[in-house]
């Protein structure tokens, strides 16, 4: 049985000389990128999620309603469809 890595192996073996290099070449560039989603969304998954780990918009979300500021309070759930046009 062909384990997942020694399978991704393979098929890289089956690239040419310049294939192979172009891909060397692109995961050199990214790889730092593409490991640091990775634990990104590992913490989120894991719930060891620190605030840096989201998007400025959701970041400024959630220190808004930390510090209670630019919150909207609806009386029932008829009121939140209405602040938000639904």
């Amino acid at each position: 049985m062909t384990t997942p890595s020694q399978a991704l192996f393979d098929q890289i073996g089956q690239l040419s000389e310049q294939e192979q290099t172009a891909l060397a070449a692109y995961l050199k560039k990214h790889l730092e990128e593409i490991l640091k989603e990775a634990e990104k969304e590992y913490r989120i998954a894991t719930g060891t999620y620190t605030i840096d780990d989201f998007n400025e918009e959701t970041q400024s979300a959630i220190c808004d309603v930390a510090n209670r500021q630019d919150l909207i309070l609806c009386q029932d759930v008829d009121d939140l469809y209405n602040q938000l046009d639904i």
